[in-house]
């Protein structure tokens, strides 16, 4: 089993136990998500970037083109906007808008980071001789964690304008 992530946090920071805790747990729920989201893109990003540099085509290493250079910086931007959404909400104490907002983030930029990274190899991520698939399929799931990125949207949406 690979660690996947870990968010140290103390959610009742000022917070009663009683009523009302189960919105205090959503909303760092959603936070943990993006968290681990972000933490699972740079890992597929870091292992997509590594078989880039040491495949060879045309008698170049494929990172080497600006092509795919471009598609990786891309992902980049988008995993680390993700990490600085989820640092934002946390040091916030995790409000309910911005934790959905990150949440719909990293959910959808999911999408984008499975198809680019896996593209790139080749399609190797879904063997075991690199260790994508395993950052991959995570992804997968924590993108349809409590919804899915349509669920974090509404639930942001709820919390901006209810």
């Amino acid at each position: 089993m690979f660690p996947m992530g870990l968010v140290v946090c103390d959610a009742t920071r000022g917070e009663s136990r009683g009523a009302g805790s189960s919105d205090a747990l959503r909303r760092w729920w959603r936070l943990a998500i993006a968290a681990e989201i972000a933490g699972a893109m740079r890992a597929a990003l870091d292992a997509t970037i590594e078989y880039v540099k040491r495949r060879r085509q045309f008698s170049r290493a494929i990172g080497s083109f600006q092509a795919v250079q471009h598609r990786l910086a891309r992902r980049a931007v988008e995993v680390e906007a993700t990490r600085w959404l989820v640092n934002g909400a946390s040091s916030a104490a995790a409000p309910a808008e911005v934790s959905a907002t990150a949440a719909a983030y990293a959910s959808a930029a999911t999408v984008r980071v499975h198809a680019e990274t896996h593209q790139l190899t080749g399609a190797m991520g879904f063997t075991r001789e690199r260790p994508l698939h395993v950052w991959s399929m995570r992804l997968q799931a924590l993108r349809l964690e409590t919804g899915g990125t349509a669920g974090h949207r509404v639930a942001a949406a709820r919390e901006r304008w209810a």
